[in-house]
């Protein structure tokens, strides 16, 4: 939150007394953040913005470093590894999630030739990317061989789902990575917001969000 003109940072061990989530209407990079949420059952409100709101937010500086979304949760859902080491294959697991993470563009912005040179341009490292992966995911069905998901998870969970968006078969080979899928999927509250969320339609062609919320539309969880 901002009090004048300063960002106002909760001290240590201080929770915040409202979780909001600001974003576009889009399936990027609030995706993980929305079903940690929903999967800690952490009651939260998640606002669209956009156009002519989104640019007088970000004048106001209300953003902070003019980006968005502007909140992560990790250590408040309890799905931040206390162990060092496990601290360090989560986070690197992380990383490279967010180095695939430019699908999302590809799923929600770019049309016609853009598309398909973003397209084959993404999955030209795809295979490499995959096959990094595969050693940390150990027996699974999540990382690092746990039956219970961390932060990691729901990062590369969201970039292969757009991945198949996509590019429906882009996994077909790889029944391990299928297997972390279905046993996200079938995770309390991320099955839920999963059935729940609206469709990804027109890829390629006009993206768009169906139903697609408008600017300043407001989704209330409480658990």
């Amino acid at each position: 939150r901002m009090e004048e003109g300063k960002m106002m940072i909760p001290s240590e061990g201080e929770k915040p007394k409202a979780i909001e989530i600001i974003y576009f209407p889009v399936r990027a990079r609030q995706e993980n953040i929305r079903m940690m949420l929903e999967y800690a059952k952490m009651d939260y409100t998640y606002t669209y913005t956009g156009g002519a709101e989104y640019r007088e937010d970000r004048k106001s500086m209300r953003f902070p470093f003019g980006s968005l979304p502007i909140l992560e949760i990790t250590t408040q859902a309890g799905l931040y590894p206390s162990d060092p080491y496990e601290c360090g294959i989560c986070d690197s697991v992380f990383e490279h999630g967010q180095d695939m993470a430019s699908v999302n563009p590809i799923v929600n912005i770019y049309k016609g030739e853009a598309f398909e040179a973003k397209k084959e341009a993404f999955f030209s490292k795809f295979e490499f990317r995959l096959k990094c992966l595969l050693p940390f995911l150990g027996d699974g069905p999540f990382f690092n061989s746990r039956k219970t998901p961390l932060y990691c998870d729901f990062m590369v969970y969201h970039v292969l789902d757009n991945a198949r968006t996509i590019k429906p078969e882009c996994l077909k080979d790889y029944p391990r990575v299928l297997g972390f899928l279905k046993a996200f999927e079938a995770l309390p509250g991320v099955s839920e917001y999963l059935q729940a969320r609206p469709k990804a339609i027109d890829v390629g062609t006009k993206p768009m969000l169906d139903p697609t919320p408008k600017p300043g539309d407001r989704i209330q969880r409480t658990f």
